[in-house]
């Protein structure tokens, strides 16, 4: 059985993460945590960061025809949550299954393999845990699954950001080509975290046309999709004489 995980931020290209610079890159340094404040509070302000200076907003981009390459099993399921995290506790057994995934295809402008500057190596990881959206595949690694992850087309190299994944993992620039495999089964994060709010309806189009019928959002998944609309509230300080700048509305 094989598992397609794609991250909602794979479409929002972002300096850190190796998009051209462009004017104002500083606009994207985010500090990010999976928290009420960063994924929902704080893009009011990072709104109006992009206003005083005078640029559009971003906005998600080449999601329109994704889903044409993929080829699906006539029972695979859609997964859905904010949180890439989620992806490593979904297995065979979710849906009936045993054992690990032969395979784990990731789609991601981060690698999720996990990061030095929270454990050392994999085996300190093994021994503190716990799982998170920064190292989720590792689970995955554990359980002995064929492992591939693809950046996508917006990042310039595979040097810029230099990766160092806590585990040997195969990783490239997507090239449009499709997996030679069928899944069985699509998890999809909008990442709340990485992605705006401004970008949650682009997030319901790209959901809605996963071709994957049998849905299921995880239980636990605590989430507004979508969350409050940021672009109105910046209309309403504006029309108030709150704030300065002015409303971009397309990216």
């Amino acid at each position: 059985m094989h598992l397609l995980v794609v991250d909602w931020d794979y479409f929002f290209p972002t300096p850190t993460a190796g998009a051209p610079l462009g004017p104002h890159p500083e606009l994207y340094a985010w500090p990010v945590a999976e928290d009420p404040t960063h994924v929902e509070a704080i893009w009011l302000r990072r709104l109006r960061a992009f206003q005083v200076v005078g640029v559009p907003l971003p906005y998600c981009r080449g999601f329109f025809r994704f889903w044409d390459r993929f080829g699906f099993s006539s029972e695979a399921v859609l997964f859905y949550a904010d949180s890439n995290a989620w992806a490593g506790q979904l297995f065979p057994s979710n849906l009936g299954g045993a054992g690990p995934w032969e395979s784990v295809h990731l789609y991601d402008a981060h690698h999720d393999c996990g990061y030095k500057q929270n454990h050392r190596s994999f085996e300190d990881w093994k021994a503190r845990g716990p799982i998170s959206a920064e190292n989720w595949l590792l689970a995955h690694y554990w359980a002995g699954s064929r492992l591939s992850v693809r950046f996508p087309p917006w990042r310039e190299s595979m040097r810029r950001p230099a990766e160092e994944p806590l585990i040997p993992v195969s990783m490239t620039i997507d090239n449009g080509e499709a997996p030679n495999v069928v899944f069985d089964a699509v998890f999809v994060s909008r990442s709340g975290a990485w992605v705006p709010s401004w970008c949650d309806e682009q997030f319901g189009v790209f959901l809605e046309a996963c071709p994957v019928s049998r849905r299921a959002e995880v239980p636990q998944n605590r989430w507004n999709q979508p969350r409050p609309d940021v672009l109105r509230m910046a209309e309403l300080e504006r029309a108030l004489g709150r704030t300065p700048g002015r409303t971009a509305k397309s990216g």
